[in-house]
């Protein structure tokens, strides 16, 4: 069994595609397996992705029809044998010790969860750090995780990409958790990562930016959000459902109205100030009894 599984989904990345997967074959950290899911590209990335798969045994292809990030990301866990998950953006680059010290983060402190730091990489350069973060472990059973949502999660200290994290795929598994079709969740991230925190309770942090993250127009950040504020009531919805099912919903009671204003009101409306997809949006879910729960905390 491989140490880590990193999973990269690739979907019309042909010109950054090389660059990442350069980038995690230099790795000092060896003992990982890398996964690549060709989500349905139509450019020439499948041809990078055979010609990289020929000079190194520890690289798996998968080639599916187009499901979105979410369903590539899922193909990939489908098929992973390490340890711990890593996933990476195909049109990112990442450190070279990114691996190695994470493995070693979790495994000096026994976290369950690693969260490491990321650079913004535009047309005007390389930034400073992204996330205001710093070297500490954090012990979430003895801090309470409504506090650790208030003092990290919130105020986005921490936080809420796949790609800054490293996972114990025995928690993902004995969960089954798989991240939420684009289509029905807007911020697949946010739900993956909060529901999975449901079951960490140490908490490794490294202020050390491994991701380089690229912004760039044509990426999925920046395209049209469709149904934007139903697919946010939707991850509230789904997030609320999850942690009563874990038992947890009277620990976060006063969390969970917050973190829905937070997503639905402070991201949703600045992202898409359209009232037509609000009122659209409320009329299709105001029924919904965990969101009408959510609005009259």
């Amino acid at each position: 069994m491989w140490r880590v599984s990193v999973i990269v989904p690739v979907y019309q990345v042909e010109a950054y595609l090389a660059k990442c997967l350069d980038s995690i074959l230099a790795q000092t950290f060896t003992d990982f397996e890398l996964i690549l899911v060709d989500d349905g590209t139509r450019d020439d990335c499948p041809r990078i992705m055979t010609r990289y798969a020929a000079m190194d045994a520890r690289i798996r292809c998968i080639h599916k029809e187009n499901g979105g990030l979410s369903s590539a990301r899922n193909a990939g866990l489908d098929i992973a044998r390490g340890e711990y998950i890593a996933f990476v953006d195909s049109d990112d680059t990442i450190e070279p010790t990114m691996l190695a010290d994470a493995v070693a983060a979790a495994q000096r402190t026994g976290a369950q969860l690693v969260i490491y730091n990321y650079r913004l990489v535009t047309e005007d350069g390389v930034q400073d750090a992204c996330l205001p973060m710093k070297d500490e472990t954090l012990d979430i059973d003895q801090m309470g995780l409504a506090n650790y949502f208030y003092r990290y999660w919130m105020p986005y200290v921490h936080g809420q990409e796949a790609w800054c994290r490293l996972y114990r795929r025995d928690i993902i598994e004995q969960n089954h958790l798989r991240y939420a079709p684009n289509d029905e969740i807007f911020a697949e991230d946010t739900l993956f990562s909060a529901m999975y925190l449901m079951h960490v309770h140490t908490l490794a942090a490294l202020a050390k930016p491994y991701v380089n993250y690229l912004q760039r127009g044509d990426s999925l950040m920046g395209m049209i959000k469709p149904n934007l504020c139903r697919r946010l009531i939707t991850l509230s919805v789904r997030l609320t459902d999850y942690v009563k099912a874990c038992g947890r919903d009277k620990e976060l009671a006063d969390v969970l109205p917050v973190l829905c204003y937070d997503k639905l009101i402070c991201k949703g409306i600045r992202l898409d100030p359209s009232l037509e997809d609000v009122y659209a949006a409320m009329t299709q879910m105001g029924q919904n009894a965990t969101l009408r729960g959510l609005l009259h905390a």
